[in-house]
């Protein structure tokens, strides 16, 4: 019977496992899942900045990880990939060392960052260690990693999160294990830490984006709103004209009028703009 087995082919690892042994594996998730809601149980009741950096602090910390940065912005204050100069929404928290944050924002290194650069394309967790595309850097993006190290910046797990209107966030954790620990712990954490941080980002950008100070309403009329409408739903001047039985010239007209309001250039931003606002909805 057993010579039969070996001529069918190698058996599968897990049944060479003990009982007790894959007892232990499915315990070890179920308790990473417990884990997991315990840590996202609270986040309805953080309410400030302060808040949020102490759970931060607490929830990496419990999972392995040593440190953090995570920063978000919404998608009007981005272009090409890159922070506005004039960016007045972005949200940032972080426990890492202060000389690494000013010589990050000094030398503008978010420009020559490889694993930001991969985040701004993925919507996958990204591992790096210090050999991370080594073979694929310029001069600044080993300036950028030759600084990191210095500073104590050696490996982490950056978990990037595209939002459904262009807003973009990204988690950085950090750790101080050897590389083969590092990876292992990875390997049994990553997916959770992406659970967590997509739940941290969404409780960061309801509670705190809410209480920003709102401006006064920009003042639009009934018919700017409906154009705008029609163009976030995808139609052409002509074919707007063509629904609400006006010339294309007075669609375009309109349009005109909302883009100077909006103090934007193209007729896509305003529309996304003014539903973001709360103007319409599609």
């Amino acid at each position: 019977m057993v010579q039969s087995q070996n001529k069918a082919g190698p058996l599968n690892p897990l049944l060479r496992l003990s009982h007790d042994t894959v007892v232990g594996m499915l315990g070890a998730k179920r308790s990473m899942r417990g884990d997991v809601a315990n840590i996202l149980s609270d986040l309805d009741g953080l309410n400030s900045e302060r808040a949020f950096k102490s759970k931060f602090n607490a929830a990496w910390s419990a999972i392995g990880f040593d440190s953090y940065t995570y920063a978000s912005v919404d998608a009007e204050d981005l272009e090409g990939g890159k922070l506005k100069e004039t960016a007045s929404s972005v949200i940032y928290m972080t426990n890492v060392s202060t000389l690494w944050v000013e010589r990050y924002v000094e030398e503008s290194y978010a420009d020559a960052d490889p694993v930001m650069k991969d985040c701004l394309a993925s919507r996958l967790p990204i591992r790096w260690t210090e050999s991370y595309r080594a073979n694929d850097r310029s001069t600044r993006d080993a300036q950028m990693m030759d600084d990191a190290r210095e500073i104590g910046i050696r490996r982490g797990l950056v978990i990037p999160i595209h939002g459904p209107r262009g807003e973009f966030g990204i988690f950085s954790l950090y750790s101080q294990l050897a590389d083969k620990d590092f990876l292992r712990l990875t390997d049994t954490t990553m997916f959770e830490a992406q659970v967590i941080a997509y739940h941290f980002n969404d409780a960061v950008r309801r509670t705190l984006k809410a209480r920003e100070i709102v401006p006064p309403p920009i003042p639009l009329t009934d018919r700017e709103v409906e154009i705008l409408r029609w163009t976030a739903a995808g139609k052409t001047a002509w074919e707007i004209g063509g629904i609400l039985k006006i010339s294309e010239r007075t669609v375009n007209f309109h349009v005109q009028n909302v883009m100077e309001k909006f103090g934007v250039h193209n007729k896509t931003h305003a529309a996304a703009k003014a539903m973001g606002m709360g103007l319409f909805a599609l």
